[in-house]
């Protein structure tokens, strides 16, 4: 390997390392009483907890769980060691850990103690804000480990919290979000403003975001049971849900390398903010390149001295190479200010056309297919939206636009299975970038069909899970036996 490439790998795994173990060395049991600590003027003002929530799961989601998205084959890992091993699904020790802190618990801990302080002041607004956030939580959580404490974790008189299913836990946060919606006081100042850094306090977008979650759940939930989600999917897309860019749910960065994203900061300080540890897959540039998309150019940059004619290069999975002629993840969501978004407006325009044609929401395919072709549009006006696409002049022109919409498939035209896998397509590509979604895209539609096994992977199947955190394994009795890290979860197996 060049060397320049092998020093940089190596300083890169000592930063890996000591990233995933910062915040090891206080893991706390969820079910210690919140109140031990005692602050009155969080008990004053329970809003103040907020901040914390959103940042600590912001950077876990932009920097501990990035591997998400090579599970998903958006891109791989650089050469050799910690870097690219997550790739063959050799999962190190750390991001699990901290993972199950941020969420488990930091958030939970944070989110259910603001709910109680909250409740206690008369705070109904803010109440609902906490639960909210509670619910988000438990949905990264059951969709990274499955089967998961949740009826007894913010329980402080249990002590070893026992296990629910994902099913369990699914329908349970639908559940808690119809209460935090049906709980809000529109007409109540007391909220959580200042520290609201999703929001600014706007407790409309709040609802939105509180359905849009609920759409997400339902969506898991459908293709197991039926009969439970289709009326409930049917009521959530007459509800408020984001449908548009200004409503997206994102939490945004700053210039300032105290602010700044910290994906953004791993090249900062390892590369001189170059793009020089993730690469593009080769079978999602396999995927792109065979319908043209134009995409591809803000997704990945181009080797340095390589004109734009050139075709992108991708590496297989799980292969270590030297990357000197392979196409980077592009510097355009390498920056101080990438965005985290929890809830694009395209996500929900492509749930909205699967659901259309697998019937479980009422429409034709006539419907499905406008819907299909706004979430395109949404989703490349998002892109475009980027501030370092807009500064680089990688946005799509009208003329790219026209091309690959001309070129594309109006669903009524096809067989229903085709239709699905249409749209399966556009909803895997919209979720580049955000591993969560991506990852959980790929297992729950099967999209890409019978994408490669990495090289030299360690399962025998693609990657369902995460293992449990070592801490919480040595500290709860009750929690789950673990499940092999390529069986299926609950929400996956009837696809």
């Amino acid at each position: 390997m060049n060397n320049k490439y092998s020093n940089l790998l190596t300083r890169v795994c000592l930063l890996v390392a000591l990233t995933f173990s910062y915040s090891c060395d206080s893991i706390l049991d969820i079910n210690e009483d919140p109140f031990a600590a005692g602050d009155d003027q969080i008990a004053e003002q329970p809003g103040l907890l907020m901040t914390t929530i959103m940042t600590r799961v912001s950077s876990d989601r932009v920097i501990e769980t990035n591997l998400f998205n090579r599970w998903a084959q958006h891109y791989v890992g650089a050469g050799a060691g910690l870097l690219s091993s997550a790739d063959n699904y050799s999962i190190p020790s750390f991001p699990q850990t901290n993972t199950w802190s941020t969420y488990y618990v930091s958030a939970l801990k944070n989110a259910s103690r603001g709910e109680l302080l909250a409740n206690q002041v008369g705070e109904v607004n803010t109440a609902s804000q906490f639960k909210i956030m509670q619910a988000f939580a438990f949905y990264h959580l059951t969709l990274m480990f499955e089967d998961v404490p949740f009826t007894e974790a913010l329980n402080t008189d249990i002590l070893f919290p026992n296990g629910d299913s994902q099913e369990e836990i699914l329908k349970g946060i639908v559940d808690m979000l119809d209460d935090a919606v049906n709980d809000f006081d529109l007409g109540d100042p007391a909220k959580v403003g200042g520290e609201d850094l999703l929001f600014q306090g706007d407790l409309n977008r709040w609802i939105k975001f509180a359905n849009s979650l609920k759409i997400k759940a339902l969506i898991l939930i459908a293709a197991k049971d039926e009969e439970y989600a289709k009326p409930k999917l049917e009521t959530a897309f007459r509800q408020e849900h984001v449908e548009n860019l200004a409503d997206e749910v994102v939490l945004n960065y700053y210039d300032d390398l105290n602010n700044a994203n910290q994906f953004y900061k791993l090249h900062f300080q390892f590369a001189g903010g170059q793009s020089l540890f993730f690469y593009a897959s080769t079978p999602f540039i396999d995927l792109l390149r065979g319908t043209n998309d134009p995409r591809l150019d803000i997704f990945y940059d181009r080797p340095e001295g390589v004109v734009d004619a050139v075709p992108h290069r991708g590496v297989d999975p799980g292969a270590s190479s030297s990357f000197t002629s392979t196409s980077a993840l592009s510097l355009n969501f390498i920056t101080a200010t990438t965005p985290d978004f929890w809830v694009t407006a395209a996500e929900l325009k492509f749930m909205r056309a699967e659901a259309i044609l697998r019937g479980w929401i009422p429409g034709t395919t006539s419907d499905a297919n406008d819907y299909y072709r706004e979430g395109i549009v949404l989703n490349i006006i998002h892109l475009n939206s980027l501030a370092s696409v807009q500064d680089n002049g990688r946005g799509i022109t009208q003329f790219e636009y026209d091309t690959y919409n001309g070129a594309l498939p109006d669903l009524q035209t096809l067989s229903p299975s085709n239709a699905l896998k249409a749209v399966h397509h556009q909803g895997y590509v919209e979720t580049f970038h955000r591993g969560m979604d991506a990852w959980t895209y790929v297992r729950r539609t099967n999209y890409p069909e019978n994408p490669p096994l990495p090289v030299d992977a360690v399962l025998s199947e693609h990657i369902a899970r995460l293992p449990y955190a070592p801490s919480e394994i040595s500290a709860n009795p009750n929690i789950p036996e673990q499940k092999p890290l390529d069986s299926p979860m609950w929400f996956m197996t009837s696809n």
